[in-house]
């Protein structure tokens, strides 16, 4: 019972935390390649605009994506980035964009304390 509770926090703080990056991201026009909830294997998805919205096998973490944010890789290379790209938005955008994570995190923490 408690590893499906753990569990069930966790997975609160993790969303938590990656719609933080997700909104501040749209906010500031930059493009969200995937909102992922766990790592690996997709298990199950959805696309909604130009955002895949995916669920996958370990239940360990999520990630954000946004459009040419890993200019080493060959996607960054091979693809044109367009004007929603992390690199061609301005720092204060990056900045607000990266930050909102842990921000977001530490509000579901205040806001639960307070229950």
């Amino acid at each position: 019972m408690s590893i499906i509770l753990f569990l069930l926090i966790f997975g609160v703080v993790v969303i938590s935390h990656e719609f933080g990056h997700f909104l501040l991201a749209k906010a500031n026009g930059i493009h969200v390649v995937e909102f992922s909830v766990g790592f690996g294997p997709k298990l199950f998805g959805f696309k909604k605009g130009d955002t895949e919205y995916t669920v996958r096998i370990l239940p360990l973490g999520g990630a954000c994506r946004f459009e040419g944010e890993d200019l080493s890789s060959e996607e960054g290379q091979a693809a044109e980035l367009t004007d929603g790209a992390f690199s061609k938005a301005s720092v204060w955008s990056r900045i607000a964009a990266v930050v909102a994570g842990p921000v977001f995190s530490a509000c579901v923490f205040v806001f639960a304390g307070n229950c």
